[in-house]
């Protein structure tokens, strides 16, 4: 709050052209009638949403998601990237320049797997450099083939993965490349949108600094606008992946 100048006077004058006095006490919320929103796969385990995550990913999507484990991690990431750095021979084609991949920086993905490990002749891994600044950052984004990036949590429901802007995990990460791979511990998981604005919320009621902002992507980059003809790749990745740490 102390960053927002002039705050007092700015409602006070609002509050005057409106002829009542400043309402400074908090609103007591009324009480839903229905509260159907909290209740949907409330009596899920972790496992449960796991299932109805992956299904739903599989079959609604069009994407894939893979278990696995912080031990199997980087095996994991290193052959989903070989798959999306191959052609569809099956070959590489030794003639042009080597498949790259940008990963984030945040703190937690690098705590449990080390993207130099992805690093080959024909395999160049970037970390996202915020002392590069934004330029340079975003060219290496653009000329990515794949993207890796940590998700704050998964909405079963809906096979949406949930991101916060930061500077350690700009959002060209995973809008740029052509495929987005989101790694995300099992214990993440929830149901559906309303756990996730929740946790907002309780952020924004304790005076936390809130993420400038929040994506909620659900697969790759889809549109059914025309006759209700799905069309993927419109306006970011075509493929997408969710990695998904089963004992996190």
């Amino acid at each position: 709050m102390s960053q927002i100048h002039n705050r007092d006077s700015f409602l006070d004058n609002i509050a005057n052209k409106l002829g009542r006095p400043r309402q400074t006490e908090p609103i007591e919320r009324p009480k839903l009638k229905h509260t159907c929103h909290h209740e949907v796969m409330a009596e899920f385990s972790t496992d449960e949403l796991k299932d109805v995550l992956v299904n739903y990913t599989r079959t609604a999507l069009g994407s894939q998601a893979i278990e696995t484990t912080k031990a199997a991690l980087t095996a994991t990431l290193a052959d989903v990237c070989k798959k999306y750095c191959t052609n569809e021979d099956n070959s590489t084609d030794t003639t042009q320049v080597p498949c790259e991949t940008i990963v984030s920086a945040d703190s937690r993905l690098l705590a449990i797997f080390d993207p130099e490990q992805l690093d080959t002749p024909e395999h160049i891994v970037h970390i996202w450099d915020t002392k590069l600044g934004y330029g340079p950052n975003i060219e290496v984004a653009e000329r990515a083939k794949v993207g890796i990036v940590f998700a704050e949590q998964a909405l079963a429901e809906s096979g949406t993965m949930v991101l916060y802007s930061q500077p350690a995990q700009g959002r060209a990460i995973s809008l740029l490349p052509e495929a987005s791979i989101f790694v995300v511990p099992k214990s993440h998981l929830v149901a559906r949108l309303t756990q996730a604005t929740a946790v907002l919320h309780e952020k924004a009621k304790k005076g936390e600094r809130l993420p400038s902002c929040v994506n909620f992507i659900s697969g790759p980059s889809s549109t059914a606008d025309i006759e209700l003809i799905k069309v993927i790749g419109v306006h970011g990745p075509i493929y997408a992946t969710y990695v998904i740490i089963d004992d996190m």
